[in-house]
């Protein structure tokens, strides 16, 4: 990609280099001179561009930069204005023009001298195909150039991103089974096990390859509900374990070769009963922190933060949501789970929001799961904001 693959980290002596180096348009790569005009045959035509990448190999389109007769970026014919608001604009645009909606798409605005070359990156899709709501047609790119795709490509292109899919949804399978079976990386103390997986993007598409030996000393794993662990590395790639006692550790995180990354957290047994209680204020507040670091690690690392978040919880029926019952006004069963396992559906945790913001969903999917409406750690507006 001629390009960097940390799109953020774009400047305009990239996009310089691109002149000079003669740059030509092809499959992953598009010039066009003005940003997308406002009127519908303009965001139609933005949204086809822009599909077509997704449904193909990805690629960049970026707007500001004029063609020479032979394709080549030519020159650099800035935007003038605000570069924020029109980042904006154009992820609004195709956020409302493709369905269903293009999974990791980045608008990154790099300031050039007067005004602004705006970058939009399309990952190849796992979640596609991807047509234009306008007309409802389905595109992909072939050469420089984009094109419609007939009835029997469309049909192959769902069962391939059926099975894209497939393979995230095994592995968590996979996972959960070794775990279920004592199979962890490590000995667990027992208890209840909150397990997170998270899938970035880009390691679903299998566009992630992570050496684990910087994590040997120098890199730090996040682990859940801890600031700290032993780190080493195994055939799967970095592993990060809590101090271990005698009963063997409270949690480890994973992070696989492939980009996928575990996390498994011991909520211990308590009393006679052997139950135990998942804290509604703090468990939330350590998934936001692990989150944040995760995300951090992938932008060390050059890669999208867009992720895909998978939470279970083994041991459930012997779990509850610590709330104030009295508060809540809860009967017998509000807070408590009804079933061993506990699968919450994945949420997608998209790049432009903060960790709270994407992570009310699963939130409130496990509170529902508890019976309760939805997490009462966020106020009317959508702020995390929990009582003390």
């Amino acid at each position: 990609m001629p390009l960097p693959t940390n799109l953020l980290a774009t400047t305009e002596s990239d996009l310089l280099k691109l002149l000079t180096e003669h740059e030509q348009e092809g499959p992953h790569l598009e010039f066009k001179q003005e940003t997308p005009r406002t009127d519908s045959g303009a965001r139609h035509e933005f949204a086809a561009d822009a599909s077509a990448l997704g449904n193909s190999g990805g690629g960049d389109l970026v707007y500001g930069i004029a063609e020479d007769a032979d394709g080549c970026a030519g020159a650099i014919v800035p935007f003038v204005g605000n570069s924020d608001v029109e980042a904006r604009r154009m992820l609004d645009v195709l956020a409302s023009s493709i369905e269903p909606r293009l999974p990791g798409l980045q608008v990154h605005p790099v300031a050039v001298a007067g005004g602004s070359v705006f970058v939009v990156r399309v990952p190849q899709s796992w979640a596609g195909p991807h047509r234009v709501k306008t007309n409802q047609h389905f595109f992909i790119r072939e050469g420089a150039r984009k094109r419609q795709l007939d009835i029997p490509e469309i049909r192959a292109m769902f069962v391939r991103t059926e099975s894209q899919a497939q393979k995230v949804r095994d592995f968590r399978t996979d996972r959960l089974g070794a775990l279920m079976s004592g199979r962890a990386p490590e000995r667990l103390a027992p208890g209840a096990l909150q397990v997170l997986h998270l899938i970035p993007t880009q390691a679903a598409l299998g566009l992630m390859n992570v050496d684990p030996v910087p994590y040997m000393n120098r890199q730090v794993l996040p682990v859940l509900a801890t600031g700290g662990a032993n780190q080493r590395i195994n055939i799967d790639g970095a592993l990060a374990v809590r101090n271990a006692g005698a009963e063997g550790t409270h949690g480890y995180s994973q992070f696989f070769r492939n980009g996928y990354f575990e996390t498994v957290h011991v909520e211990t047994w308590h009393g006679a009963e052997q139950r135990t209680s998942l804290g509604s204020i703090h468990y939330e507040q350590n998934i936001i922190q692990l989150v944040d670091r995760f995300r951090a690690e992938l932008t060390r690392l050059g890669y999208s933060t867009e992720v895909a978040a998978m939470w279970s919880l083994l041991g459930a029926d012997r779990t509850e949501l610590g709330l104030d019952r009295w508060r809540f006004n809860l009967d017998d069963n509000m807070g408590r789970f009804d079933r061993a396992t506990l699968v919450v559906p994945d949420v997608l945790l998209r790049s432009e929001d903060t960790a709270e913001q994407a992570l009310r969903p699963l939130f409130d999917q496990i509170w529902q799961a508890a019976g309760m409406l939805r997490s009462y750690n966020y106020d009317d507006q959508g702020n995390w904001a929990p009582s003390r």
